[in-house]
């Protein structure tokens, strides 16, 4: 079988001449994926009357054992016309047909006498029965999918079971939409603080640590606050039961802790509050999480991008995000990072 580079790929056409040239180096699939993308003006397999689809399959007639599922691919006689393509997969007629083989000699001895029409009749019924076979395999093989991946059909049963939506048009305020290779993260139930790393290491390319369990003080609901005990209040409450003292608790699992390292400066600019990829970063969290969370950003930038801060300069300086005051120079110590949190307006739905 032919192997395609995953960087540089020899253009179609190329492909397609190499592909005549030694169509038994193909895979079946593979090869009419890329006969369909060679003459995108007519109708996918299966999707035409036959005529006007891309790929013309005709079957291979022979008593002897085929070495490959590929015999030969030949261009229609015009442009416009489907190139024909010959394997003996599914054929009915042959050493492994389901007709009997006294009808196969006849299709053979017909052909030998340049009598084609036995066989074009069964082509009829090949051609259909491989476009269907074909149809079944792009659907699962998003690989011989050659236009965009969002529009196959398994793109549209991953976006309903992971909640992607690209079919809703959900994205962020800048309108980017999920990625459709994070379906298996967003997918699962319930989600894990290493989904969440995974999938804003891969999105944003950054090195990516969480801490889970970091504490916080959530304000009592009014009906919540504990209240003497009155002639319609019924029992009196028990402090360490039934009532609290103060109008907050303590709750250990309020929030946590997303800790980017490695960050450039200009880097480091674009996630902070304002920039470029900060309500991309916030989008991201908010609909991972989907609940009740605090998230505390650390953003730590390499040690090799300080420089001495200018006055005047274009990038305005954030003293303790992007400028630091030190007492000599140079400077041996760290940094601190930059911290904030992520606010409403940048993760719906997050306190």
């Amino acid at each position: 079988m032919e192997t395609m580079g995953t960087d540089e790929r020899p253009p179609v056409g190329a492909l397609v001449e190499r592909l005549g040239d030694r169509p038994q180096g193909f895979n079946l699939f593979q090869a009419i994926s890329l006969l369909e993308r060679a003459s995108p003006q007519l109708a996918p397999v299966g999707k035409g009357d036959g005529q006007t689809e891309a790929v013309r399959l005709k079957s291979v007639v022979s008593l002897g054992f085929q070495p490959s599922d590929v015999s030969r691919v030949s261009a229609g006689a015009e442009d416009a016309e489907a190139w024909v393509l010959a394997t003996p997969v599914l054929s009915l007629a042959g050493a492994q047909g389901p007709l009997p083989l006294p009808f196969t000699e006849m299709v053979l001895e017909r052909t030998a006498a340049r009598d084609h029409a036995t066989a074009d009749f069964l082509d009829i019924f090949n051609h259909r029965f491989l476009a269907f076979l074909y149809r079944s395999r792009k659907k699962h093989h998003m690989g011989l999918n050659w236009q965009s991946p969002q529009s196959s059909s398994l793109a549209g049963c991953l976006d309903a079971l992971s909640a992607l939506g690209l079919k809703a048009g959900l994205g962020s305020p800048q309108g980017e939409s999920s990625w459709l290779r994070h379906a298996g993260l967003l997918g699962g139930a319930p989600r894990s603080m290493t989904g969440l790393l995974a999938m804003l290491s891969d999105r944003l390319g950054v090195v990516a640590r969480g801490r889970q369990f970091c504490g916080g003080w959530r304000d009592l609901e009014p009906r919540d606050i504990t209240r003497l005990a009155g002639r319609t209040s019924g029992r009196a409450p028990r402090l360490g039961r039934s009532a609290v003292l103060g109008k907050r608790v303590w709750d250990q699992g309020a929030g946590i802790t997303l800790e980017l390292s490695g960050l450039t400066l200009r880097r480091l600019r674009r996630l902070l509050r304002g920039g470029e990829e900060h309500a991309l970063l916030g989008w991201m969290v908010g609909r991972y999480l989907q609940q009740d969370v605090g998230v505390e950003m650390v953003l730590h930038i390499d040690g090799r991008e300080l420089r001495p801060c200018i006055l005047g300069q274009k990038e305005p300086l954030q003293l303790g995000w992007t400028s630091w005051l030190v007492s000599s120079t140079p400077y041996t110590g760290t940094f601190a990072p930059a911290r904030f949190k992520l606010h409403d307006d940048a993760v719906p739905g997050m306190a």
